[in-house]
């Protein structure tokens, strides 16, 4: 009997290999699972580590992917008879709508850990269309053919040609008025069998000419919609959404700009040991994509424009009232003007408001509360008008007249308050009381006024009593000045020594309140406490303010004292997880898992 050399060799490396195995995933596992949520499946991978990296997904081309991949990091803290165990999870989610019923198999992940890839093993499952993902393929092919089949992966080394992946911008007008809002609206489209995995803005648009505002999309939108070009079947999605209101007539160009995409291309060039651990043969492929610059046609205003229109376009109303109508002489008031409506809420100026002569009146203090939509700002202005009436009488604050130009008529209109009549009654304070208070708002400066009898003979001139008298007591105001200085500076660097020495204390403190959610039914009240207690505890350490403090100043901060690296990590891990779970209440499942980190974490830090 003859054997051949090289199928001894194969042999010898499969046996290998397979005994291998065990040894090299005996640290860490990766795993797949997918659950049916109602219609739609949630495909999740994780990784006992959370220092894993180059995830790289199967092909879902028999989905549309509604959202993913979410990353979310887990940390598990426990001590069992004096021994203790620290435990790691990353997640990976995506949301899916099966394209059609049957019987489908997702193929292997991978990731690297430590310099290793791993991998997951295949799942089958038997799909049923969601109802959303039913819903749009059904509308959207009854017009362009029958379902498409899922498209293999390109094969490595393709081209990705503008057919196959472009990015284009639509502006919800073409012609506006000056001031009037714009949407636009950046969409992807990548052909099927595409695989699209990432889409990054390079730089953000300089946009001249134009006021501009992103509108915030929840989540991942790439490809959550199925169309037809041309013959061709794209994955859609929105990627990128601005309001801009243009400032000036005349043709406005909006201007390119620049996304850098990463496809994944499947390489079946691989022989068996390269694919398996190279994720199954997939590579991601950089790609850029420039959006073409478009145009707009913005058309002036009607011109006479009427006195008083100070810019405002879009649909308001208006409301003017005292918020203290029981005035009396010498009252610090306020007069309160609420402008609601749509539009370029952000560039209207106060109103002129006529106060009788006989009040005292200031500049408007302005409160914005608005939000962006896709036809503009909408929301609330209130401009506070503070005012002191001197004298007893009747007086009236008379109508407050706002001119806009409202885009549904194509026209200027002229919205009015109802004229404010005011009963002012005799006060107790005086003139004097009314002028100091006001004086302190505007201003901490008060003058120092030396007062002498009308008959002395003290004078100001050089080498008189009164002259020397002011030295002396300009000097001794200096040097109290100065200790107070200093004695202020010292008890400044006491307090932030007690501060930061109090840190821990304080956490703990904190702690106890998210303590007291673990069983609570509102899973966001326990993991917003956790997040508070871990800021403030950092910010207590560094002495910053708590405000201020995003997760990259936490990571900085943290590192700038010299905390290991693994800590930071592990403290960022903890801040993730608590901002994940507050919003998506399939990740609250540790909670004291995630307060015995917390705890732990703090201690460690602070020693």
């Amino acid at each position: 009997m003859i054997i051949r050399t090289h199928t001894v060799r194969q042999a010898l490396w499969l046996v290998g290999l397979l005994l291998c195995l065990p040894l090299a995933t005996l640290a860490q596992s990766f795993s797949g699972k997918i659950e049916d949520v109602g219609g739609y499946y949630r495909l999740t991978y994780t990784v006992t580590s959370s220092d894993a990296q180059g995830f790289t997904p199967p092909s879902l081309a028999a989905f549309d992917v509604l959202s993913g991949p979410s990353t979310s990091t887990f940390s598990s803290y426990q001590m069992v008879n004096g021994r203790s165990s620290h435990s790691e999870t990353t997640s990976y989610t995506y949301i899916l709508s099966a394209k059609k019923g049957g019987r489908i198999t997702i193929g292997p992940a991978s990731i690297r850990v430590g310099g290793r890839t791993l991998h997951s093993r295949p799942l089958t499952l038997n799909a049923r269309v969601g109802q959303s993902g039913g819903a749009s393929g059904s509308s959207s092919h009854a017009r362009g053919g029958a379902q498409p089949e899922p498209d293999d992966l390109q094969q490595a080394g393709s081209s990705v040609t503008q057919r196959d992946l472009f990015i284009d911008v639509t502006p919800s007008r073409t012609r506006v008025k000056e001031q009037e809002a714009v949407l636009l609206t950046y969409r992807i489209h990548a052909r099927v069998g595409v695989g699209l995995a990432n889409t990054q803005l390079t730089q953000k648009p300089d946009f001249k000419g134009l006021i501009s505002q992103e509108i915030p999309l929840p989540g991942n939108q790439i490809q959550t919609n199925i169309e037809h070009r041309g013959g061709t079947t794209y994955r859609t999605g929105t990627i990128l959404q601005y309001v801009i209101f243009p400032q000036q007539s005349g043709r406005l160009d909006i201007p390119s700009i620049k996304f850098d995409c990463t496809v994944i291309q499947q390489d079946h060039s691989m022989d068996f040991a390269d694919a398996f651990f190279n994720g199954g043969g997939n590579i991601g492929v950089q790609v850029s994509r420039t959006v073409p610059v478009t145009s707009i046609q913005v058309e002036p205003l009607p011109q006479p424009k009427p006195a008083g229109f100070s810019g405002a376009v879009g649909r308001f109303t208006i409301e003017g009232k005292v918020i203290n109508p029981q005035v009396r002489t010498n009252d610090v008031a306020t007069y309160r003007i609420t402008l609601n409506g749509l539009g370029n809420l952000k560039l209207i100026t106060p109103p002129k408001v006529t106060f009788p002569n006989d009040f005292d009146s200031y500049d408007a203090k302005t409160n914005e509360n608005t939000r962006v939509t896709a036809n503009g700002l909408t929301g609330q202005l209130t401009f506070d008008y503070t005012f002191v009436p001197r004298n007893v009488g009747r007086y009236t604050i008379p109508a407050i007249e706002f001119v806009y130009f409202d885009t549904e008529s194509g026209a200027y209109k002229t919205i009015r308050t109802a004229p404010v009549t005011l009963d002012v009654k005799k006060g107790a304070r005086s003139n004097a009381d009314v002028d100091k208070q006001l004086a302190l708002l505007r201003s901490d400066i008060r003058d120092i006024h030396p007062a002498g009898s009308a008959g002395s003979s003290w004078s100001l001139g050089w080498g008189s009593g009164l002259y020397w008298l002011l030295l002396v007591l300009i000097c001794a105001l200096c040097g109290a000045a100065l200790y107070g200085g200093q004695r202020y500076a010292r008890a400044l660097g006491n307090v932030a020594h007690r501060r930061s020495s109090g840190a821990a204390r304080q956490a703990r403190q904190r702690l106890r309140e998210a303590e007291r959610l673990l069983t609570s039914p509102r899973a966001s009240d326990f993991y917003a406490a956790v997040s508070k207690a871990l800021t403030g505890f950092v910010a207590d350490l560094c002495n910053a303010e708590q405000a201020s403090l995003g997760r990259e100043q936490i990571r900085q901060l943290l590192t700038d004292r010299g905390v290991a690296e693994a800590d930071v990590k592990a403290f960022d891990s903890v801040l993730e997880t608590c901002e994940y779970a507050q919003f998506a209440p399939g990740a609250d499942t540790q909670r004291q898992a995630l307060y015995d980190e917390a705890l732990r974490l703090i201690t460690l830090i602070k020693r």
